[in-house]
């Protein structure tokens, strides 16, 4: 398939998902299973139910749960071979499933939602598989969600060659 100047848009938000799916502290956080096997059916599953390339979350969730979604926008074109973009991680949590069990978490203080946070921080922050340079965390902010759900959304900064063989 031909390059596109917005072939990021889908392979950013890809690599993230990627790398926070095999994390095995957030698949633990987002399973509620502390000692998660990540070569179980349980770990992939993650893939399907709680990661999403895109920024919707169902108000008809019959379950409490959280959620991580996550895209990409391309903020600017400074140069005509660079260009800006933003990747926006959003970790979407039920009020009922904030709370930490802390026998089974026994070493993390504060609630799933900011620890989700951070665990995915720990992964990105700083990746070089992004674009030139590093991923570098802009802002961390609490944003609306849906009835029933708290959501923070981490925005990281890209750059990137802007016509990496574009064709026309």
């Amino acid at each position: 398939m031909a390059k596109t100047y917005l072939d990021e848009l889908v392979e950013y938000p890809a690599k993230a998902i990627q790398k926070i799916g095999t994390t095995k502290d957030v698949v633990s956080l987002l399973t509620d299973n502390a000692t998660v096997d990540m070569d179980s059916d349980e770990a992939d599953e993650v893939f399907d139910k709680y990661l999403y390339d895109y920024g919707y979350v169902d108000n008809t969730i019959t379950e409490a749960r959280a959620f991580v979604c996550v895209e990409a926008e391309l903020m600017r074109t400074p140069t005509p071979t660079v260009q800006d973009l933003r990747l926006f991680v959003t970790v979407i949590c039920h009020k009922e499933y904030m709370a930490l069990d802390h026998k089974r978490f026994a070493s993390i203080i504060g609630n799933r939602r900011d620890n989700l946070v951070r665990e995915i921080d720990k992964v990105l922050n700083g990746s070089e598989v992004f674009g030139i340079g590093v991923l570098t965390l802009d802002s961390v902010k609490t944003v609306s969600s849906p009835t029933g759900f708290t959501a923070r959304e981490i925005t990281y900064s890209i750059s990137d060659f802007r016509n990496k063989g574009v064709v026309r």
